[in-house]
């Protein structure tokens, strides 16, 4: 449970940053904002990572 915990933190970590310097409460944010966020940042990383390796 604790590996897990580890995991979904990493992985929600750019879009909650990105909440909390914009002083967003997460009620304030619906999710909206960091599901955003999180979509580009790691859209853009495994893209970059797909076509480095794998053409």
């Amino acid at each position: 449970m604790k590996l897990l915990n580890g995991i979904i933190t990493i992985f929600l970590w750019p879009g909650d940053c990105v909440r909390r310097k914009a002083g967003m409460t997460v009620e304030e944010d619906g999710g909206i904002l960091r599901s955003f966020v999180n979509m580009c940042v790691w859209g853009t990383l495994f893209t970059w990572i797909a076509l480095k390796f794998y053409t």
